[in-house]
């Protein structure tokens, strides 16, 4: 047993000689923990918390309830985030970015259960003791590591812990450079695999070592792109374009860098940084590009079923890409949500809320999984079980604004409308213009009419400075009894395709305009369009 001198974290594999947290020498002797310092050990009291996350039982509470429990899988594994040990904090990313390489080559293997990204990375910055990790995520080992980098100098030290007990199954460490960055991948990978004792078949061994590039300093430059978009904020998202750009010099032949590209445009639009015609014809190209280099690729597939469904509203297409995607990478649960979400907008709620459990399995600790599914309940007109899910997802990720959307949307509902405005005050903070609409119904309901024609003159205001969709004025005016005006902009809305008309078939902001020929007429198109 060792145990490092600065942090006092133990160590029971006794091949291991520096930290993986602070890269310190480890000295040998027992452990020996004095009351305050449980929380940073590997090896915490089972069934403890550690210092600064919630407890086991509180987390998996939000899936239980959900008719989806975390169980453990014979075969699991989750991939924390590696531990960055360079003083530049740029390398955050690099080391982030590794951590996500090796979790999607072995989330390539069928025999295996991966965690996905978002919920493993949860933990970043927590000392988490392993079995609060393995219990929350339902996998029995987990892969975790540190990274130091120099210029082109690597140390890369990982190791392979059994979750239950907090036992090493293996670790290893890399002195190596930057250039035989793919070397180690797949050293890693291999080793895991055999530590696990997994059977590869010929194709998944081929699938899981297949590299995107072989340009060293593109890769570094995609997986800190691919960082930046899992933020999903303007200013991240336009930093990743950079990445994945600069990326694509140095290859141009990296498929995924254009998939990156496609996604970030995408995002950019759903959240109403510009309007849908300013970025569809960089998505497809980046698209097209994409299939053009590897159409073998999950991630390509996805990108395509989302510009398909959200930019030409042909909805039929973009659910046999995302079947697709899942066929080629059933471990992903990002095709599964963007799945859940498409059948919701179709109203086949009982298929929706199928993929909608699927991705909750592969991600439990994702905000925006737990999210959609809420959002696939309160479709289906489950606003009870809507609800529970949304306030359980709080715990998760704090004042989340997707959650207060769908609370907001569940409350107005049951009838709840004060809870509903307070909800979808706090919602438009960061959910987009969009969401005025839903507020400002709420507040004409409630008979505060000025207030409501206040959203208008914001909004209206906001059309100097940047794009602003006609949805949210046309929805208030609705509500206001202005309804030819209303449909008007309705109109405006369609031709320009605002994103948000996905949703005109089963969300109720739209039930003042169901009556309306012209509103009717703009449904019909939307599930007709090719």
């Amino acid at each position: 047993m060792k145990r490092c001198p600065e942090c006092r974290r133990d160590y029971y594999d006794d091949t291991l000689l520096y930290c993986l947290d602070d890269g310190n020498a480890l000295l040998e002797g027992p452990a020996t923990l004095g009351a305050d310092e449980s929380a940073t050990a590997i090896l915490s009291e089972p069934g403890r918390a550690a210092a600064g996350f919630p407890s086991g039982e509180g987390k998996t509470e939000v899936f239980q309830n959900s008719g989806n429990a975390v169980t453990e899988s014979s075969n699991s594994i989750a991939v924390l985030p590696f531990t960055n040990m360079s003083s530049d904090v740029e390398n955050e990313y690099f080391c982030d970015g590794l951590a996500e390489e090796l979790l999607n080559a072995l989330a390539k293997i069928d025999e295996l259960k991966v965690a996905a990204r978002t919920s493993a990375f949860s933990f970043k910055g927590k000392n988490t003791n392993t079995g609060e990790i393995g219990r929350a995520l339902g996998v029995k080992t987990i892969l975790e590591g540190s990274v130091r980098k120099s210029g082109d100098r690597l140390r890369i030290t990982v190791q392979l812990v059994n979750a239950a007990d907090g036992y090493h199954v293996w670790s290893e460490r890399y002195d190596r450079e930057m250039r035989d960055i793919f070397d180690v991948q797949d050293e890693i990978t291999l080793s895991v695999v055999g530590a696990l004792k997994v059977k590869l078949l010929g194709e998944e061994r081929s699938a899981m070592l297949k590299k995107g590039t072989e340009n060293a300093h593109a890769f570094e430059l995609y997986i800190r792109g691919r960082a930046l978009w899992s933020r999903r904020t303007h200013a991240d998202l336009d930093k990743a374009l950079e990445y994945f750009e600069r990326a694509i010099e140095l290859d141009p032949a990296y498929a995924l860098a254009y998939a990156g590209l496609a996604d970030c445009y995408t995002f950019l639009v759903y959240f109403e940084a510009y309007s849908p015609s300013e970025m569809a014809a960089k998505v497809r190209a980046a698209l097209d590009k994409t299939i053009e280099l590897d159409p073998s690729l999950s991630e390509s597939h996805s990108s395509l079923a989302i510009y398909k469904t959200f930019f030409e509203f042909d909805i039929n297409y973009g659910e046999r890409e995302l079947r697709t995607a899942i066929a080629i990478s059933p471990n992903s649960s990002l095709p599964h949500y963007w799945l859940c979400s498409v059948l919701a907008a179709l109203r086949r709620s009982e298929e929706s809320l199928a993929e909608g459990r699927t991705a909750m399995s592969l991600d439990p600790l994702s905000a925006v999984v737990n999210a959609t599914m809420a959002r696939a309940l309160c479709c289906a007109g489950q606003y009870e079980e809507a609800i529970e899910l949304s306030i359980k997802n709080f715990e998760i990720l704090p004042d989340f604004f997707f959650s207060h959307w769908v609370l907001g949307w569940a409350y107005q509902q049951t009838g709840k409308l004060d809870l509903a405005i307070d909800h979808f005050r706090k919602a438009i903070k960061d959910g987009g213009l969009t969401l005025y609409g839903y507020l400002g119904k709420a507040l004409v309901k409630a008979g505060h009419t000025d207030e409501a024609r206040g959203l208008l003159d914001e909004l209206e205001e906001q059309k100097k400075h940047r794009f602003v969709s006609p949805v949210a004025s046309a929805v208030i005016l609705a509500e206001l009894g202005e309804m030819p005006e209303a449909l008007d902009l309705l109109e405006k809305a369609w031709e320009m395709r605002a994103i948000h008309l996905m949703w005109t078939r089963c969300d109720p902001v739209y039930d003042v305009f169901r009556s309306e020929p012209k509103f009717q007429e703009i449904c019909e198109n939307i599930v007709r369009t090719k």
